[in-house]
């Protein structure tokens, strides 16, 4: 029984370790650029061990994503629950994505679109959120922070549709991560938001800074 117990312990920590050697190098070097006799090589396994916890790729690409959005929903939960307001939940959020999209190699945002799973889990995993989403965009407007005379219900699309242009026409190759998300989903979000909200976001941007490596620093 023991050693059940260690052999399913070390297979728990070895699925963890292949998670994130894959999704550091996919974040490196593109999805389609890594293959997984590299990784394989690289954790000092067989391929048939690597093949036997992931059957594929896009398994373990999948796998990998599932972790990643756990990790960020457990992050702005924990800092939501630390008493900030909607704007800064907002605004951290923002700032964990420009950080996540200036280290990432743009050709891994190219390929996530060539993986029908992936797509397919990413499309419900948004669906499956939405709830959350409303509920968020309720409190801002009981907060003062967000207009009530927005049709809430669109506005997911809206930012579903501009994340689709920057990636299907390679925008994140011509512009500075910094510029495309202030002059697309920064705008977005302030025609959402009241006079108070509007204050807020400018307060908050005018104090704190985004240094090149992403960390955020009061001035």
């Amino acid at each position: 029984m023991q050693v059940l117990k260690e052999t399913t312990a070390y297979r728990a920590s070895l699925r963890e370790s292949i998670i994130e050697r894959a999704m550091q190098d996919f974040s490196l070097h593109g999805i389609r650029a890594v293959k997984m006799d590299d990784l394989a090589n690289e954790l000092c396994i067989s391929k048939r061990t690597l093949y036997e916890i992931f059957d594929n790729k896009e398994t373990l690409l999948i796998e990998g994503v599932k972790v990643y959005n756990d990790r960020k929903r457990e992050y702005l939960h924990s800092y939501a629950d630390e008493g900030h307001d909607v704007i800064d939940i907002v605004l951290e959020a923002y700032r964990m994505k420009v950080e996540e999209v200036r280290a990432v190699n743009p050709a891994f945002y190219l390929d996530l679109m060539k993986y029908p799973r992936l797509t397919k889990y990413m499309k419900d995993a948004q669906e499956l959120s939405r709830a959350s989403f409303y509920d968020f965009m309720d409190r801002g407007i009981a907060e003062g922070y967000f207009r009530p005379d927005v049709n809430y219900q669109l506005v997911p699309h809206l930012f579903d549709a501009i994340g689709q242009h920057i990636l299907t026409n390679s925008l994140l190759q011509q512009y500075s991560v910094e510029e495309l998300y202030t002059n697309f989903f920064l705008i977005a979000l302030r025609g959402l938001c009241t006079d108070k909200g509007l204050k807020a976001i400018d307060r908050l941007m005018s104090t704190t800074n985004y240094e090149a490596g992403g960390s955020k620093v009061d001035s």
